[in-house]
């Protein structure tokens, strides 16, 4: 399964364990919030949120302002985090990380 981050992080693949079965195989499926949406809005310029991407090297479309600002990466979850509790909890295991391609 892919544990997905926030636009500005990576991902991971990670593969199921045995002792996933006492959650039925079930684990994170992404970093989850660390802010809501409201609060990401308001402390976020979705404008500003791009052009900071876009100095990195990634590059978004969006249909709203207000949209890219919800998602901004720091109103998500550390995924590195997130994947190294569901491996302490025996849940998953990682098996890749995957990052943008960089030119």
């Amino acid at each position: 399964m892919i544990l997905g981050g926030s636009m500005e992080t990576g991902s991971y693949l990670l593969a199921g364990v045995d002792t996933g079965d006492s959650t039925f195989f079930t684990t994170a499926h992404g970093s989850g919030r660390a802010m809501s949406r409201t609060a990401a809005r308001k402390r976020f310029a979705g404008v500003s949120s791009r052009n900071m991407m876009e100095e990195r090297g990634i590059y978004v479309r969006t249909a709203s302002w207000s949209g890219l600002a919800e998602e901004a990466g720091p109103a998500y979850k550390n995924v590195d985090d997130v994947v190294e509790a569901t491996e302490r909890a025996g849940l998953s295991r990682r098996v890749v990380r995957l990052l943008r391609w960089a030119t």
